[in-house]
């Protein structure tokens, strides 16, 4: 059957939502007969997933040594054994038919992003500011947008085909900001495309790992984004593009 392999990065603090996540992805509905996969990757042993997951034969869970979310990513995608690859925070909520449109768009295109909504603990929502319009994204968008410090998307609404982001070395060995770099490097390579209809409700929480003052040290927060913006001009000088 066709699969859409999702990926989770877990660290311990943001596995209370878990059980909300998978319910989110249990009432997916899938076009055809397509079926979905969830690779959850553990950043350290603790344990914690397995204890609130039921037994489902649709999910894998392992754990490794503790390295953000990055790492985390690169082992869970080793797992993945779907044609296309969705990218799912421990703490997010995939809205109805969120899937479904990710499958339909990459019939027409190697990469996609979605709107998304911000879910505050009071439980309002609020869209994103910057929500570009829906269909195909123009060349150089995003990287332009990092540029100046205003991307208008989330990059856990990421999707792809997942040759394109094996080929790209997948998620960058970063601290953070490892979804814009993947999202800049496939920008370059492949035509994608922005689905206008929210996918996901962005959790705000207190244990999310960009909601500490650390995370935000100026110097490597620049790194980060840098290390994106690098990979990308380098692709683009190379000339290489995915087909």
């Amino acid at each position: 059957m066709p699969t859409i392999s999702v990926i989770t990065p877990v660290h311990n603090g943001g596995h209370h939502y878990l059980d909300e996540a998978y319910q989110s992805l249990r009432e997916q509905k899938l076009p055809g007969d397509w079926e979905w996969q969830w690779c959850i990757q553990e950043d350290g042993y603790t344990g914690i997933t397995a204890d609130i997951l039921p037994e489902d034969p649709r999910i894998s869970i392992e754990s490794g040594l503790p390295a953000r979310a990055a790492v985390a990513r690169m082992h869970g995608l080793t797992r993945a054994t779907g044609e296309l690859i969705r990218n799912l925070d421990a703490d997010d909520v995939l809205l109805p038919g969120a899937l479904e449109r990710d499958i339909e768009t990459l019939e027409r295109v190697p990469w996609c992003v979605s709107a998304c909504l911000d879910l505050h603990q009071d439980g309002s929502t609020s869209p994103g500011p910057y929500d570009p319009l829906g269909g195909p994204v123009e060349p150089g968008r995003f990287f332009d947008e990092v540029l100046k410090n205003r991307l208008s998307v989330q990059t856990t609404t990421f999707a792809a085909h997942r040759p394109l982001v094996l080929a790209l070395g997948g998620w960058h060995a970063l601290t953070g900001a490892e979804g814009i770099s993947l999202l800049l490097a496939a920008e370059v390579v492949a035509p994608g495309e922005f689905i206008a209809e929210p996918s996901t409700l962005y959790r705000k929480h207190p244990d999310q790992t960009t909601a500490t003052d650390h995370y935000w040290n100026p110097a490597e927060a620049a790194t980060r984004i840098e290390a994106g913006i690098q990979r990308a001009k380098a692709l683009r000088q190379s000339g290489w593009t995915w087909t």
